[in-house]
């Protein structure tokens, strides 16, 4: 079982990506970023008196627009409960997880810009016993410094902080949950293949120790 979170940078990249996925027999969880709808509701934030907590609660929901998108160009099922999305996967399945109801009802995340749809896909992973995540976004991985710096193959989470291609929450709960991450780019489908079959590629590791 493999979890894929496929950021809001890939939102006009994704109905290849998702193609290339269904295509792989292999049972896929993916988690949408919020994409161009969370943007908004950042606009909302900065502009108006919306405050930590109902812009925590208007960006999740914004995962499940994504998703509902995502599932649109490509075909995919949705569902919003583990239990269904275990029981699909359990077939080899694909299935895009609508993560609000789980997040919002469990509330354990904090209410804050440092978590996004990173730290909420690694926690829906915890819940289904995985060990690691991909997180596929519009770079190569996790640069030195960016932009201009070298790709780094692996990083531990303890040493990432300040770097910008996953959001500042996620490195503590890899830590927490002795997880570890990759971050791909989701631009090259075949990169997120091999790794889904064991096979490294050009990506970073980040690994919870």
């Amino acid at each position: 079982m493999h979890l894929i979170k496929i950021g809001g940078s890939l939102t006009y990249h994704a109905e290849r990506l998702l193609n290339e996925l269904k295509k792989i027999e292999k049972p896929i969880i993916i988690i949408p970023g919020g994409g161009e709808f969370a943007n908004v509701v950042r606009k909302l934030y900065e502009k108006t008196n919306l405050n930590d907590s109902g812009a925590h609660k208007l960006a999740t929901l914004c995962v499940d627009l994504m998703g509902l998108y995502f599932s649109e160009i490509s075909g995919i099922e949705t569902t919003d409960n583990l239990f269904d999305a275990k029981r699909i996967l359990e077939k080899n399945g694909k299935i895009i997880f609508l993560p609000s109801k789980l997040i919002l009802s469990a509330d354990e995340l904090p209410h804050s810009w440092d978590v996004t749809s990173d730290t909420i896909a690694l926690y829906v992973a915890k819940f289904l016993n995985m060990e690691e995540i991909i997180v596929a976004t519009d770079v190569d991985g996790v640069y030195d410094k960016y932009p201009g710096g070298k790709l780094l193959n692996t990083i531990s989470a303890k040493d990432i902080r300040g770097f910008t291609s996953v959001d500042k929450h996620l490195p503590q709960l890899l830590i927490k949950y002795k997880m570890n991450c990759y971050v791909v780019n989701g631009k090259y489908p075949e990169r997120i293949i091999n790794l889904l079959n064991g096979k490294m590629d050009i990506c970073t590791k980040i690994t919870w120790f």
